[in-house]
């Protein structure tokens, strides 16, 4: 690699490494808000909501890659436009083909983390992420008794009344279906007026201590069968938690291997295998996808003239998110069965590569106008025939009313 090259990939990479950690941060910021709220009732708040964040990592890594490429790529090469260092380059015999190897190299680097990142990484942190929350959930319900809110924790229903400084929480409700070989056959009610919120030291485990009140354990015939008061009673929040469902039962928390070798279906029965197979095409697209965008973007990022244009990064932006829902419907019609699994995919990603080769031989081998210019061109020009036709419009029924009014 040369020193424009060297030059090239270390300004591209740092605005591209830049980008990546800036739109991590910001897709992060919406779901922080959701497990803030999720780990509100957690007795291990700190460590649960670390948990789960770094098991979203994976998935806001997904997206912020393509995305980082794509924008740094534009940045790095509208800024060598601006700064007359293209126009050195070409007039030093630098071909565009050249100058594009460093952001192909970085994307081939980008290509190998995407792999493992949503290939292994991403489906591990999904499932990760949902088990830590269905832990949460049935663990504690500190918050919501707090809160004054009815909730559910294993078998039975808690209300606690607002909580007063010094006095507790008050006045707790608790009810508890009866059951016996899985027919109810009755339910147990428990009123006090206060109760008191703990957390065992060696599990971590709330508990619900009452203080003076009373119990009511009714028959399935609706008759009283039993009537106690208690001066005490201490209830753990859920003392036999239900264990979450083993991975696998969403394509999304499946490997690439596993996704591979449940192509014929037999391997995760409980998964369509359109789904399977619609899902495995997308993440070996994406990652085919990084070595297309530097064809796209070095084109977008193209500035000649005195009067440079701005519009690279929000064309690039849109150009982007349209692709990735161009992307998922595609998928989600191959899942759905209307066409085969790798059709609409490898159909778009067929056109995108087209569409690659065109602009950037246009842009690499034409040497005119780079494209969001000439685009930017051909919009004032047809705002000015539209303007030109309503001018023209309005002329033709001014003469109309003139020769009526004559």
């Amino acid at each position: 690699m040369g020193r424009l090259n060297t030059y090239l990939f270390k300004r591209a990479a740092s605005a591209i490494g830049g980008l990546i950690i800036f739109a991590c941060c910001v897709l992060l910021l919406e779901r922080l808000l959701r497990i803030f709220e999720v780990v509100t009732t957690s007795t291990k708040p700190a460590s649960d909501a670390s948990n789960m964040i770094v098991s979203l990592l994976p998935y806001y890594l997904g997206i912020a890659v393509p995305m980082a490429l794509m924008l740094g790529t534009i940045i790095t090469v509208d800024r060598f436009s601006r700064s007359s260092e293209l126009t050195a380059a070409l007039g030093a015999g630098v071909s565009l083909t050249h100058m594009t190897k460093p952001f192909l190299a970085i994307a081939g680097i980008l290509a190998v983390g995407s792999i493992l990142i949503e290939g292994w990484l991403q489906p591990l942190g999904r499932y990760r992420y949902r088990t830590v929350e269905n832990s949460v959930k049935q663990t504690a319900f500190t918050a919501a008794l707090r809160e004054g809110m009815f909730t559910t924790v294993g078998e039975r229903t808690y209300f606690g009344g607002t909580a007063k400084p010094n006095a507790g929480i008050g006045p707790i409700f608790i009810y508890e279906a009866i059951t016996e070989d899985g027919v109810q056959s009755g339910f147990r009610f428990t009123t006090a007026n206060e109760g008191e919120l703990i957390v065992r030291e060696e599990s971590g485990a709330p508990v619900l201590q009452l203080g003076r009140g009373q119990g009511y354990q009714v028959a399935d015939n609706l008759t009283l069968s039993d009537n106690t008061g208690f001066d005490g009673m201490s209830i753990a929040g859920a003392s036999n938690p239900t264990p979450f469902r083993v991975r696998g039962n969403d394509e999304r928390e499946l490997t690439s291997s596993e996704l591979f070798e449940n192509r014929r279906g037999d391997q995760r029965t409980e998964i369509d295998r359109n789904t399977n197979n619609a899902t495995l095409h997308l993440r070996i697209a994406r990652t085919i996808l990084l070595f297309i965008l530097p064809f796209i973007a070095v084109p977008f990022g193209l500035n000649y003239g005195r009067n440079p244009s701005s519009a690279g990064i929000f064309v690039g932006v849109v150009f982007l998110v349209s692709l990735q829902k161009a992307l998922e419907f595609a998928q989600s019609l191959g899942a759905s069965g209307k066409l085969p699994p790798w059709v609409g995919v490898w159909g778009l990603m067929a056109f995108l590569t087209v569409f690659a080769a065109f602009i950037f031989w246009k842009s690499a081998f034409k040497m005119g106008q780079p494209p969001l210019t000439s685009f930017a061109q051909w919009i004032s020009h047809l705002q000015g025939q539209i303007r030109g036709l309503v001018a023209s419009t309005r002329k033709r029924l001014r003469g109309d009313t003139d020769i009526r009014r004559v």
